[in-house]
């Protein structure tokens, strides 16, 4: 874990026809770090004491020169603070905190076809993913989904990993693929390749990744899922993110940190009851 100062290269304001907001924004840090596909780190534009704390930001692209390090993150414009980060220009300088939390366990999709699925700005988290999996020739299939065409984050550079054929979209509006929930075109799929030696990999708010771990029990497929939770501190001091997971204790559950435990659990050892639909 490393605490800097970042530069903004360049911080790009996406809309959406959903009314929804979003940010792909790029910085440059003057040494490495360590990441990998699944971490995040903790931001604040360095010039601001408003608000006080950085906001987690999964890690969307990284690539690291014979120097230092760039990294693109994708975010959406909902609070003080990814408004703060939305109005970041070049040369501006950002709080850094990274890199954070675990890792998708991506030995484990040896032998298998891995499935992404993605909900809205959830993509981001999955695209280093992507990447990895298709280095070490993992048979790799994208399902996406949004409210609407706009709101399919990453969408076009995913297509150049993977090809158009290894994709699959549902939008609720049915402005762009399947018209519903990127959830129900996980089951399609799921159910198309019973059978065969699959793996998933998600990422989205806590309802979808609740019904993808039923879909993937009901296939008896694994799921590894990043939550999105809000988080204070990032590293484990605040407490503000615990998740309930299964344990064998009298009630059934306890808790884990998703800032260090996580973000990536698997999804059988998670508590649904006590994360809510």
């Amino acid at each position: 874990m490393i605490e800097t100062i970042a530069i903004v290269e360049r911080n790009d304001l996406l809309k959406s026809a959903s009314a929804r907001s979003y940010g792909r924004l790029r910085l440059i840090l003057d040494k490495s770090i360590p990441a990998l596909p699944g971490q995040f780190a903790m931001l604040r534009p360095s010039s601001s004491f408003e608000p006080l704390l950085r906001r987690a930001m999964a890690y969307y692209q990284v690539e690291q020169p014979s120097s230092g390090t760039h990294i693109q993150f994708i975010y959406q414009i909902l609070g003080r603070g990814t408004r703060a980060l939305s109005t970041l220009v070049q040369g501006d300088r950002v709080s850094f905190l990274g890199s954070l939390g675990n890792a998708f366990d991506i030995d484990a999709a040896k032998g298998r076809q891995a499935v992404l699925i993605a909900g809205g700005v959830g993509s981001a988290a999955l695209y280093m993913l992507a990447e990895e999996l298709r280095q070490r020739f993992v048979p790799t299939h994208l399902l996406i989904g949004g409210a609407s065409v706009d709101d399919l984050c990453g969408l076009t550079d995913f297509r150049r990993l993977l090809g158009l054929k290894n994709i699959g979209c549902a939008t609720i509006d049915g402005s762009y693929g399947t018209e519903g929930l990127v959830t129900a075109l996980a089951e399609e799929y799921l159910t198309s390749h019973a059978g065969q030696p699959l793996i998933i990999y998600a990422c989205g708010p806590d309802a979808m990744l609740h019904r993808v771990s039923e879909i993937a029990a009901k296939n008896g497929i694994q799921a590894q899922l990043s939550l999105e939770s809000p988080m204070a501190c990032g590293f484990g001091i605040c407490v503000g993110c615990a998740v309930a997971v299964r344990d064998a204790t009298a009630e059934g559950f306890s808790y884990k940190k998703v800032c260090t435990d996580g973000p990536v659990f698997w999804n059988h050892d998670l508590h649904w009851h006590e994360l809510g639909e």
